[in-house]
């Protein structure tokens, strides 16, 4: 016999598990992280 358990989680503990496993969830904005390209700014 197989044996089911149950496990109760609070509301942030369920909307962080949504969030890791992007389900029922969308995104709804981005954005872009930048850093300095130091080859373009490379004298030759």
């Amino acid at each position: 016999m197989i044996e089911k358990k149950i496990v109760l989680i609070d509301g942030q503990e369920l909307a962080r598990l949504m969030i890791q496993y992007n389900l029922g969830v969308a995104t709804k904005e981005t954005f872009d992280v930048k850093h300095i390209d130091s080859d373009y700014f490379n004298e030759e």
